[in-house]
């Protein structure tokens, strides 16, 4: 069934939380100012992509974030686990731990179906699954507003807190945007800008930036079109973007039912509901979909709920003082924290 309650056939993949084509050791957060590291979209004062290199922390260091200490150490926090890292900083590059125990299971229209009106895609919004069995996520929760950094890979990619690897950009021309914006990185994968690179949420394909050598003129807001494709004929199509992130920002097509799951771990954070499939309140990438709902109840604006918590894990006493609240007032608005991998 698909979330407009329309009867539909639908295409059922299952993939590894960890997948055997792609590299997920990273690197992501540098444990030196001066170590090889991953990437990041800030988005404070100087927004762009940016290799995490020593001017990269330099510069958020000069706009108040606190990430690396005296001695160049940079903080590192696991948000599934706690601190990894012995430096007392405010704010954390976050790293996850990886877990390749369990699946994820992607259901897809087998016809697509379009929407009157497209869907936007917010932030860690399901995009759509790669050819390489990567699920492909929105934009990643920005730093300003939380004050932790979940770094991502070289071609965009990082372990969410319950342990499976997603990507944030299409990884197969992430390196035009990375030389673009000067980011001093590089992406191991084959980069190809025409070619079909994986499927959205709604059945439509994905393809490469470009069509003939250029980006086509007649893109819709969703970054897509209907045109001729080498695979299916003409049908509708998106692209990705010369920007960054580089995916489409929203989507045409209507969605299935539990589109993204985990037939074997219930914990997994998944956007749109936990593991099964159910809504619980913990989000992927350390980002729990109903801060909104909590800062409602504590009668506080959400971006001063989010400065105040900081990076994981919270200081509760803290951020209830800094909201003029009780601590059991605080604790009774948030979500529960995600549960621990088995």
């Amino acid at each position: 069934m698909l979330e407009n309650g329309s009867e539909s056939n639908c295409y059922k993949f299952e993939v590894s939380s960890l997948p055997s084509t792609v590299d997920t050791d990273g690197p992501y957060c540098p444990e030196f100012v001066g170590d090889e590291a991953g990437i990041w979209v800030w988005d404070g004062d100087e927004p762009g992509l940016y290799a995490l290199d020593a001017e990269f922390w330099a510069m958020v260091g000069a706009q108040g974030f606190d990430f690396v200490d005296a001695d160049g150490n940079v903080s590192i926090t696991d948000p599934g686990a706690g601190p990894m890292t012995p430096v007392g900083t405010a704010n954390s590059c976050l790293e996850a731990s990886a877990d390749g125990s369990f699946h994820l299971r992607v259901l897809m229209p087998a016809v697509p179906e379009r929407l009157d009106e497209p869907t936007a895609l917010s932030t860690v919004s399901r995009v759509g699954l790669a050819l390489d069995g990567v699920t492909i996520f929105g934009e990643a929760p920005g730093v300003a507003g939380r004050g932790g950094l979940p770094a991502l890979d070289a071609c965009g990619g990082h372990i969410d807190p319950s342990g499976y690897y997603h990507w944030h950009f299409g990884s197969e021309s992430i390196q035009t945007n990375l030389d673009e914006a000067g980011a001093d990185a590089s992406c191991d994968i084959e980069q190809v800008l025409e070619a079909i690179l994986g499927f959205a949420y709604d059945g439509y394909p994905i393809y490469g930036p470009e069509e003939e050598g250029a980006v086509p003129p007649d893109l819709d807001a969703c970054s897509g079109h209907l045109g001729d494709t080498p695979e299916f004929g003409a049908t509708y199509h998106y692209h990705l973007s010369y920007e960054s992130p580089n995916l489409p920002g929203c989507l045409t097509g209507v969605t299935a039912v539990g589109s993204l799951t985990s037939p074997d771990n219930p914990n997994a954070s998944l956007p749109g509901g936990r593991g099964r499939g159910g809504m619980g309140a913990g989000g992927p990438d350390g980002a729990p979909p109903d801060f909104t709902e909590a800062a409602e109840v504590l009668g506080v604006p959400l971006d001063e709920l989010l400065a105040a918590l900081g990076p994981p894990p919270p200081d509760l006493e803290v951020a209830a003082a800094t909201l003029g609240v009780t601590v059991e007032e605080l604790q009774a608005a948030l979500p529960p924290p995600p549960q621990p991998r088995p």
